[in-house]
């Protein structure tokens, strides 16, 4: 059985790329015959092309996200197809975020209702074409079944693999390295307005310091740069208008790879105060360092929330400063740590990537 795995190459996008290359390396270490095949992020034609090496493998694993192949995700409609006319191949497509039909985005009435229904429309595709559909939570297989009408027995739900054996740097020294002091607060990652970071800036005198900051304003897996920058500065004044300088850090520029783990031995708790039905990246990536997180009362979070006690949730925008000192007491922050590691335990790379092997071999 051969298999092949289509993602961004590493260059044009840095989330699903890394991902699915620490993905395809443990899967090969479980005997598993596994392909890369990459494509320029937002040029559909730079994957096109290469639809012809798609014959010559048994099972074909496509990385998902809306638009990552550009042209408001049209590209897709004609990748989908392509595919589902091979029925012989069998076709896995992992979904890492599934939009509501319920959610309202922004751009009015008209730009709603198009973009829902594309959304519709390439689910069906996707559900034509497919054999099976991962998702990462249950809250997004529900939205499938009850909102996309995909059969339950297409999905299959594999939280995101949990990255092993990264070094992980002693919390003071990371702090003293990074000219840190205190407890740290760490917002890190692509600042758009999605992610929520002016509702913790807005109350960061309540919070108290270090609200770190984190974010590089032209982030390559993000091609709308107007829409960064334009947040970014709304968080900037929020600071100077209220004189937080003292409480809020920003780190701003380029965050190499070993540098971005640092930051994370620096933290105390990982802040996570996303707005809507989103998915996140980061929350694997904090229990990767065994790092507690705070997040929204969102369904996403609320999955590990029920499971887990690594992850506090704030009841609303206000809350999250009681909900980041509850944590930090030390009793419920070294019950957090305890949970982090057993979140880290049970869905790394390793029990993950044997799932994946059975999954391939279910569809021989």
């Amino acid at each position: 059985m051969k298999v092949a795995m289509i993602f961004p190459d590493p260059s044009s996008e840095k989330g699903i790329s890394k991902y699915s290359l620490d993905l395809i390396e443990n899967i090969k270490k479980r005997g598993i015959s596994i392909d890369e095949i990459t494509f320029m992020a937002g040029k559909p034609f730079t994957l096109l092309k290469k639809l012809k090496q798609f014959l010559k493998y048994d099972v074909i694993h496509i990385q998902h996200e809306y638009n990552m192949l550009g042209g408001y995700g049209l590209p897709y409609f004609f990748l989908f197809s392509f595919l589902g006319i091979f029925k012989k191949k069998s076709l896995v497509v992992t979904m890492h975020t599934v939009p509501s039909q319920k959610t309202i985005f922004k751009g009015g009435l008209i730009k709603n209702f198009l973009r829902k229904l594309l959304y519709k429309i390439q689910n069906k595709w996707i559900n034509w074409a497919s054999n099976k559909i991962i998702v990462h939570t249950n809250f997004f297989k529900e939205i499938l079944i009850n909102e996309y009408s995909i059969p339950k027995e297409k999905i299959k739900v594999l939280p995101h693999a949990i990255i092993e054996d990264l070094r992980i740097t002693n919390k003071i020294k990371a702090k003293k390295e990074l000219n840190l002091s205190g407890p740290v607060y760490l917002l890190i990652g692509t600042m758009i307005p999605d992610h929520g970071h002016d509702i913790i800036i807005k109350q960061a005198d309540k919070i108290g310091k270090t609200i770190l900051v984190v974010t590089n304003p032209s982030a390559v897996n993000d091609r709308n740069v107007e829409r960064i920058e334009n947040f970014l500065e709304l968080n900037k004044n929020i600071v100077k208008q209220n004189n937080f300088e003292k409480f809020v850090r920003f780190d701003l520029g380029f965050v190499p790879y070993e540098t971005w783990w640092k930051y994370f031995s620096a933290a105390d708790l990982i802040l996570l105060p996303y707005r809507g039905g989103i998915g996140s990246g980061l929350f694997a990536d904090a229990m990767a360092m065994k790092k507690p997180v705070i997040a929204s009362n969102i369904p996403y979070f609320r999955d590990f929330a029920q499971n887990y006690g690594c992850i506090e949730l704030a009841k609303d925008d206000k809350d999250f400063q009681r909900v980041i000192k509850k944590a930090m007491k030390p009793k419920n922050y070294k019950k957090m740590i305890e949970e982090s590691e057993r979140y880290f335990k049970e869905n790394g790379l390793t029990p993950i990537s044997k799932k994946y092997k059975k999954l391939y071999e279910s569809l021989k």
